[in-house]
């Protein structure tokens, strides 16, 4: 314990903070992307039955994402506000309650079984996939404690600003998925594509584990025992806003879809939603990484008294990101057509296909910055703020005039792409404007944060 706390964040240049911080992150992300389309293309040698069943568990297995978030949002920027401030006496505090409370929420998903056939039910999954989907759950549900316990510990690391272990662990657990998918589903079936991904989340845990003894969380223990209330408390405090905001947001996007559902052509919007997510999810890469490093990097910041510093390197992640981004939108909105044409072959889809992305595209930039000043306010201690300004401009901007301009008035799915736009761009405003008032308050030096 004699070593000193090296906080990465919050000496040198800001510029090259933010590298270290977000490279590592941006790759994490890559990977998991990989991960994922690696997976789909062994579920799709099963047929469309195995990738509707792997869809159909996904439907109830993004509640374990919720409950993710509501560990990793506070345990990252309580460990970072300590680590800024030299105090390990309170990180090993929140060391302990994050992993205790990583395996309890790991252990609360393993409930999600029993609300499997009512969700089912109302997305109306036909008996085959049913029966695959619940033989793919089964499997999946093993895992959980130990994923629960693999959240917390990725949080940790970030924590400290260590975003190369968390890299590693995924490079790591998303080669030995796609290895174990090749073995495990010739011989296995459904149950081969759900043990590879429990073997991968099994592999990322050990990696986290066996990297401790080289990196500075070292200087405090991983352990669960012991007790400790006020930690708890605050963890959860800054969890649940940010859970329920991930709840409201796929909710919100389920209801989106149902609205275009009863539009007009709907067969030919849903398509060309789908494909434009999927799209769009290279622009989406960059902002989670800069949401995650410039939480830790404000976090830091706050912990180490360095208000002004955290101000700059925010706004300085915020440019970064917003410009990255509106690039990104650039080739969508220029290379729209051909990106359409190369997802659909049927026309209209790929009319409505190539308007989501230049209609999007405008909002690129705004998209980053709210990502990334989200991030900010997060490591402030603030998850409540950008959980308001998510779930209300899209409850009360999105959804509304989706379903007025599309029920009411009649207009077809590219009025549905303006408003999803518009309602982006209202909400990176409004998180500029939050962040601008917040940090206002902490260079006037007043409380902040959860540590004060």
């Amino acid at each position: 314990m004699n070593e000193k706390v090296d906080a990465i964040a919050v000496r040198g240049d800001l510029g090259h903070v933010l590298s270290v911080l977000v490279a590592p992150t941006l790759i994490t992300q890559l990977t998991l992307t990989v991960g994922w389309l690696g997976e789909t293309y062994f579920v799709k040698q099963l047929g469309d039955e195995a990738i509707a069943a792997v869809g159909s568990a996904g439907q109830v297995s993004w509640l374990l994402m919720v409950l993710s978030m509501t560990v990793s949002t506070g345990a990252t920027t309580l460990l970072a506000q300590s680590w800024g401030a030299s105090d390990l006496r309170s990180a090993q505090k929140v060391v302990t309650a994050t992993l205790q409370q990583g395996l309890f929420f790991g252990l609360l998903a393993m409930t999600l079984w029993f609300f499997k056939d009512p969700i089912w039910d109302w997305l109306g999954i036909p008996p085959k996939v049913r029966s695959l989907a619940t033989v793919y759950f089964a499997v999946f549900l093993l895992v959980c404690p130990l994923a629960g316990m693999e959240f917390g510990m990725m949080s940790l690391y970030r924590g400290i600003g260590d975003m190369v272990t968390p890299m590693y662990s995924m490079l790591a657990g998303v080669a030995s998925q796609l290895v174990m998918c090749a073995l495990f589903v010739p011989m296995f079936g459904i149950v081969g594509v759900a043990l590879a991904f429990v073997l991968s989340r099994i592999v990322i845990l050990i990696w986290l584990l066996a990297r401790y003894r080289t990196s500075q969380l070292r200087l405090v223990s991983l352990r669960v025992n012991g007790w400790h209330p006020e930690e708890h408390r605050q963890l959860l405090a800054l969890g649940i806003p940010s859970g329920l905001q991930s709840f409201l947001w796929s909710l919100a996007s389920t209801v989106y879809f149902g609205i275009l559902a009863h539009t007009r052509e709907s067969t030919a919007a849903l398509a060309a939603l789908t494909a434009g997510l999927r799209i769009e999810a290279l622009a989406f890469m960059p902002g989670i990484a800069f949401g995650i490093a410039t939480q830790t990097l404000v976090g830091q910041n706050i912990g180490a008294n360095q208000p002004e510093r955290a101000r700059k390197g925010a706004w300085q992640a915020a440019i970064w990101c917003s410009v990255i981004m509106g690039l990104v939108g650039l080739v969508f909105f220029v290379g729209a057509n051909w990106l359409a044409g190369r997802f659909s072959n049927e026309l209209l889809t790929r009319h409505y296909l190539s308007a989501y992305l230049k209609i999007n595209a405008i909002s690129e930039p705004f998209l980053g910055l709210g990502m990334t000043l989200s991030g900010a306010l997060r490591g402030m201690g603030d998850t409540v703020t950008p959980a308001i300004i998510g779930a209300g401009t899209q409850w009360l901007l999105r959804l509304p005039a989706t379903y007025l301009l599309c029920h009411y008035f009649g207009y077809d799915a590219v009025a549905a792409w303006w408003t999803m736009s518009l309602s982006t761009i209202v909400s990176g405003i409004l998180t500029a404007w939050a962040f601008t008032k917040r940090s206002a308050h902490m260079l006037t030096g007043k409380r902040l944060g959860v540590r004060g």
